[in-house]
């Protein structure tokens, strides 16, 4: 009788195997995936719903109000070790320099997604693990319905607060009160 053939798991990669592999030139430095759980996920192209909502945000993050913060786009986010996503926003306080250490959770004031073809995966599975690393507030804006998910108070894997606004509404983050982002 035969033995029969063992396939081993897939390799789970590290943030590390990874910078490696973009530093080696195996991977390429304009490939967009995320790992999560140490497994690449290929992101999908932008879509035009994507960027004129992308460059809203932009224009938003740059009003007076914004100073008091550093933002960055499309910054990748090595939030553990097989854990690094890119969120479309991150918004954290001035005095934090990302010179001085990577990102954690805990520093992320305001984490925004922007779904065109992505929102069922922005929402149940990236949320859970923003939640987990502590971010304090995470939107999923919908860029072709123009509404947002807003989550609130990580606990676990959890968020206590969730709220959906609608298209027309408007959403104030918790780290800028007053200052309100409107979903036209």
């Amino acid at each position: 009788m035969n033995a029969p053939v063992l396939n081993p798991p897939p390799r789970r990669y590290t943030a590390e195997d990874i910078f490696y592999l973009i530093d080696t030139g195996l991977i390429d430095r304009s490939a967009r995936f995320e790992l999560i759980d140490g497994v690449l996920i290929p992101m999908s192209p932008k879509g035009r719903h994507h960027e004129v909502m992308r460059e809203r945000i932009a224009t938003w993050l740059k009003q007076p109000w914004a100073q008091a913060f550093n933002t960055l786009q499309e910054h990748t986010l090595q939030l553990a070790d097989g854990l690094m996503l890119e969120p479309d926003f991150v918004v954290y306080d001035a005095t934090r320099l990302i010179a001085d250490a990577n990102l954690t959770g805990p520093d992320l004031r305001l984490v925004i997604e922007v779904a065109d073809s992505s929102l069922a995966y922005d929402l149940n599975t990236k949320a859970p693990l923003y939640a987990q690393q502590g971010v304090q507030e995470y939107w999923v804006i919908d860029a072709v319905r123009r509404s947002v998910r807003i989550h609130r108070t990580a606990v676990g894997a959890d968020w206590k607060y969730v709220q959906n606004v609608p298209a027309g509404g408007a959403v104030e983050a918790l780290c800028a009160p007053g200052t309100l982002f409107h979903l036209t």
